[in-house]
């Protein structure tokens, strides 16, 4: 069992722990007198969908791009700040639910926490609502097997018990109360538009999200033992059970508020023991699909979470520790991102500000991406299908941008989007706002997951929307006099470049990672035109004009095509460039002095200061993995947890977000396990550290799932099943066809 643990109340959001369902979240606090549960519903967010496209685009499009052709880039990125970035600015932001407060007493504390000062906790030290004495016996932890979280303690002598999960089935949050007088009620800060009562064991909050957004309610129900409403909040003592649940009209409708007590209703109807069986059964198989096992250190294992963290800090190894962050990460991706759900945004399902972090939506230059990173390689594919049904309501908003702003068929996305799909340029920072790649980047999880489950009805399906976005580049492309293609305008994102006369600039039209991320697409479109027999012969013979990897003189893969453009920042936080190592596919073994080129590169960027953020930490243990280099992307795995790891195991950006955490899941199975040469190759990339342990589960492109045991590094035993009928290729030269569902030993 992965479980996450702590001897006392979380101090703020980085220490408390998650909940979900994909709908819903909750941030889970432990306090003694007062609890807190912070709530968050994936389609809350602010206000509706804006046509954003800037009048003036079509206009000024070719001469942006004549003055980049003419490396006038100080005109260029002048006359796109005018004309070419969209109005008004900025996409909508994804906003809190709300907050659940349950407070505590007994004779010695005696008089319940005034609710005013539970108005609103944003960044709030919690620590501070704590008893001085009193305490005895704490315990907190979270289950990542079952979803389940726990709170345990002795107050004044009274033993404190909660219990609390939230069922996917069902949708509904479940907390059980044991012990001593209590009461609950929902707060908005301010900003919900009513609290009311709808029964005597039933009260709801509701509103409307600013900026005239989804009206929302959440509606909590208190069942079990003796229960009063005085106001707008329950009161009992001993045992009872919390329900809630939340909607918005954006997601349920006009009957939004209907359809959340009616759920509230078959919960209850059930009782809580059925719904917790209901919910573990649903929970804890997708967490034993695929797990990880290293060798453990009883030490270790007798500490909480918070001091195991330190203790790596400190020089010590934890292998466990790391096999539980694997874990951690299957468990977030399964608990924000489930079928029916929105996508996972930057903080997954979990955001505390009305304010958050880039809006707390989907940045689209690498973040959403690495989101997904593991879902097909660690047995959670069917959580990858928000995000791809997520493009089909994206594509129609992307036709609208390529052709209003571009004059091109197929459709756009720049570097983000939101929950209404919106793709015109984000924000007036020239080095991001102007990326046309997010639409052709995104495309390639259809064909990622089609590789992996061998699903011919699904990529039929999906086909239109990856060839869609191929389609743009078609109509948009620049021929250079020796028939070589190039995208215009963009940017290698969020970095700039320096020129021979010391001006510094971002906007290009020869930046690598375009043409890497293009290559990829008109490749993966060709090859699914011929599974489903389309003609892709223009993608074919396109990907023969473009420059994917080019290789400068001092022996790394140039960022921009143009030797004369330095790098403004060395160690920058986006690798852009190495996309053709991963998630690409274009650098392998197979070209050895490509491999090497990648590493030098790599290198360099560490060597100045690389690696600051937890994402790009995480991408550069997936970098390393594919580089076959084991030792490396184990000590990178170590530097996440130690520089880049809060002490919930979210990942650090900083602040918080979690794409880091989702990159090193998907950098450990790398490192385990890789398929995208058309062939299996085990262990590939094993850090020293790891000589002993076993994975089960691991999915592999060609429908195959494979379970192995190693000692001294080396595997002892391997046994592959098949999901479909193919052919297994082994690294080493041997093949074997397969039938679905059959299973064989390779070692």
């Amino acid at each position: 069992m992965a479980e996450l643990w702590y001897r006392g109340p979380a101090a703020d959001w980085d220490g408390a722990l998650p909940l979900g369902n994909g709908f819903m979240g909750a941030m889970c606090f432990g306090g003694t007198v007062q609890d807190r549960f912070s709530l968050n519903d994936d389609s809350l967010w602010s206000g509706g969908f804006l046509d954003r496209i800037n009048p003036d685009e079509r206009a000024h499009l070719d001469e942006v791009r004549r003055l980049l052709r003419e490396e006038r880039f100080e005109e260029a990125e002048e006359v796109t700040e005018e004309a070419l970035l969209a109005l008004p600015e900025g996409e909508r932001a994804y906003e809190p639910l709300c907050e659940l407060t349950v407070q505590v007493r007994t004779p010695v504390h005696h008089r319940f926490i005034t609710p005013h000062q539970a108005l609103w906790f944003e960044r709030r030290n919690m620590l501070g609502y704590e008893p001085a004495e009193g305490v005895s016996d704490y315990r907190r932890s979270l289950d990542t097997d079952t979803g389940i979280c726990r709170v345990r303690y002795t107050l004044d002598g009274i033993p404190f018990r909660r219990e609390s999960f939230i069922s996917y089935p069902a949708r509904v949050m479940a907390i059980r109360l044991e012990g001593g007088e209590w009461r609950a009620f929902l707060r908005r800060a301010g900003r919900n538009g009513a609290q009311r009562r709808l029964d005597r064991r039933t009260v709801i909050l509701e509103g409307q999200a600013a900026n005239g957004g989804p009206r929302y309610c959440c509606v909590m129900r208190a069942a079990e033992g003796e229960i009063a409403t005085v106001g707008d909040m329950l009161k009992g003592s001993g045992s009872a059970v919390l329900y809630l649940t939340s909607a918005t009209d954006l997601r349920d409708g006009e009957d939004f508020i209907r359809q959340a007590e009616e759920r509230l209703d078959r919960a209850e109807a059930g009782g809580y023991d059925a719904l917790l069986r209901e919910h573990e059964a649903d929970f804890r198989p997708l967490m034993d699909a695929c797990r990880l096992e290293l060798e453990r250190d009883p030490e270790a294992e007798a500490l909480p979470t918070d001091r195991r963290l330190e203790r790596l800090r400190n020089g010590a190894a934890d292998p466990g520790l790391e096999a539980d962050m694997f874990a951690f990460g299957r468990y977030l991706l399964a608990s924000c991102s489930r079928p029916g759900s929105c996508p996972a945004t930057l903080q997954g399902i979990w955001n505390e500000r009305f304010n958050p972090p880039w809006d707390s939506k989907y940045t689209i230059n690498i973040n959403t991406e690495m989101n997904y990173w593991p879902a097909e390689v660690c047995a959670l594919s069917a959580m990858h299908e928000p995000l791809l049904r997520h493009l089909k309501r994206m594509m129609p908003r992307g036709e609208k941008v390529a052709r209003d702003m571009y004059g091109a068929g197929g459709w756009v996305a720049h570097h983000n989007t939101d929950v209404y799909g919106d793709c015109a340029p984000q924000d007036n920072y020239l080095a991001s706002s102007m990326w046309q790649m997010g639409a052709a980047w995104l495309s390639l999880h259809i064909f990622e997951h089609y590789r992996f489950t061998m699903d011919r009805e699904f990529l039929r399906e999906y086909y239109p929307v990856m060839e869609g976005a191929a389609r743009f580049f078609c109509d948009t492309m620049i021929r250079d006099p020796d028939g070589k293609l190039r995208i215009s305008p963009s940017l290698s994102p969020e970095n700039t470049y320096i020129l021979p006369d010391g001006k510094r600039a971002c906007m290009c039209d020869d930046a690598a990672m375009d043409q890497q991320i293009v290559f990829e697409l008109f490749r993966a479109v060709t090859e699914a035109a011929e599974i489903l027999s389309e003609d892709a012969g223009e993608y074919r013979e396109l990907m023969g004009r473009l420059r994917p990897v080019v290789v400068a003189g001092d022996g790394r893969i140039m960022e921009w095509m143009d030797p004369a453009k330095g790098e403004t920042e060395i160690g920058h936080r986006h690798i852009s460039h190495l996309f053709a190592l991963y998630p690409g596919q274009q650098i392998t073994a197979a070209e050895p002095e490509k491999m090497e080129a990648a590493r030098k590169t790599l290198m360099t960027r560490l060597e100045h200061g690389g690696g600051g953020t937890g994402w790009s930490r995480a991408w550069i243990i997936c970098f390393f993995a594919r580089l076959l280099d084991g030792e490396r992307a184990g000590e990178n795995a170590r530097l996440l947890l130690e520089r880049c790891t809060l002490p919930n195991l979210f990942d650090n950006h900083p602040p918080f977000q979690i794409d880091g955490n989702f990159g090193y899941t998907a950098g450990v199975a790398e490192m385990l396990l890789q398929s995208h040469e058309g062939f299996l190759s085990l262990l590939p990339a094993l850090p020293p550290e790891w000589r002993n342990g076993s994975v089960r589960g691991l999915r592999a492109r060609g429908g195959f799932s494979v379970d192995m045991v190693w000692r001294e590094g080396i595997p002892v035993s391997a046994e592959v099943t098949a999901s479909a009928d193919g052919e297994l290729r082994l690294a080493d030269g041997r093949s074997f066809p397969m039938k679905a569902g059959e299973r064989i030993r390779v070692v």
